[in-house]
């Protein structure tokens, strides 16, 4: 038996040598494939990636994140190299924005997969889109989990890491033979609503009730904070009032509002049409509580295995310096196993009901259990 993951490989510092350096390493255990986790911080200049990347003979799939999670600690510099050693296939779908028109070839060609890690670029439309055809194609067989690369700039630039290179407006589909356990949490709550988006675009809401979608949403929040938008950031306020979509099958689904566009509100995921919207709003104890509880009710006594987190960077931002109690809370729910992740755009989680959700600002915790180790041939 052994585990999935071989020894991460981490730099502070992110260049063509540094990364050579780590693929070095990492490929010295001749693992299955690699699994890159990069702060956005560390890659103004990416043009050395391609060559490496292009160049590799295993699967590699990863992602540029606001910050990585590194033994429980979050990262806002540098890089991990993690090693995979079971059995991976990657499948890579771009230019999402046209993803209606699209053919995705979802055959996959890794027989008996129970999994798969979804990495997406978080400022892609369509994303709701993809995440469907993935459902629909195989159904509840497949567990999937992820989340969504980018910058906390909500600029789109290259964020997802392929032996095609570094791409955007994409999605990376990891196929494994192996089961994992998922934990979703959030912890808020509703504060005032339900209001009807009667208009809107895939991730933009144009209208609430009828109105004029800022107007309606800048009125809730004066009532309770009195400040106005035009006089504070508009993240550093939004950050603070999600929005939540009440679902038949699950837990409320949450939306970011990350930016104005005129007068209405852009979000980081779909909002679909004629769907009723609560405001919410959180506490720090409840949604530190939500995520360390969805953990230990999804996870045996006496776990002996490793976890991956995918857990919202304005979830951070929320709950500031109470964030590393919730990291603290997460590994000792799992035996203080070793906790890698990153701090992400959007979580991927498949729901009770088989049926893959695009979240925002909750916790998305995975874990697995030692496997049969598969030795992999070398050429």
């Amino acid at each position: 038996m052994g585990c999935l993951f071989g020894q991460y490989q981490y730099s502070a510092i992110v260049s063509g040598e540094s990364l050579q350096s780590l693929l070095s390493a990492a490929l010295s255990n001749s693992p299955h494939a690699l699994l890159i986790f990069c702060c956005d911080e560390s890659l103004k200049n990416h043009t050395f990636l391609d060559p490496i990347l292009t160049s590799l003979q295993v699967p590699v799939f990863g992602g540029v994140f606001p910050a990585i999670i590194l033994e429980g600690k979050v990262f806002e510099k540098g890089i991990i190299v993690l090693p995979i050693m079971t059995p991976v296939e990657v499948k890579v779908f771009e230019n999402l924005k046209n993803a209606p028109t699209s053919t995705f070839d979802l055959t996959n060609e890794l027989p008996n997969s129970e999994s798969a890690i979804v990495l997406i670029d978080g400022l892609s439309r369509n994303i709701d889109f993809a995440l469907n055809l993935i459902f629909e194609h195989y159904g509840k067989k497949l567990k999937v989990f992820g989340g969504g690369a980018g910058s906390l700039s909500f600029e789109q630039n290259p964020c997802l890491f392929s032996n095609q290179g570094l791409l955007t407006d994409a999605m990376l589909v990891a196929f494994m033979q192996i089961p994992w356990d998922l934990a979703v949490g959030h912890g808020w709550e509703v504060l005032q609503g339900p209001f009807l988006a009667n208009e809107v675009d895939d991730n933009k809401i144009i209208q609430l009730n009828f109105q004029p979608a800022l107007e309606v949403y800048e009125n809730v929040i004066k009532d309770f904070e009195n400040k106005l938008f035009a006089e504070h950031d508009f993240f550093e306020l939004a950050k603070i009032y999600p929005f939540g979509i009440q679902r038949l099958d699950d837990d409320i689904l949450v939306r970011d509002p990350v930016s104005v566009e005129q007068t209405s509100l852009l979000c980081v995921g779909k909002v679909p049409e004629n769907t009723m919207l609560y405001i919410l709003k959180g506490q720090n104890s409840n949604l530190v509580k939500a995520a360390v509880d969805s953990v230990e009710s999804s996870i045996t006594t006496n776990f002996n295995g490793q976890g991956l987190l995918f857990n919202c960077v304005s979830r951070q931002l929320f709950l500031e310096n109470e964030f590393e109690s919730e990291l603290q809370g997460i590994a000792s729910a799992m035996g203080n196993s070793e906790l890698i992740g990153a701090l992400v755009l959007g979580e991927v989680a498949s729901g009770e009901s088989g049926a893959i959700h695009f979240h925002n600002k909750t916790a998305i915790t995975a874990t697995t259990k030692t496997f049969p180790i598969l030795t992999k041939e070398l050429d």
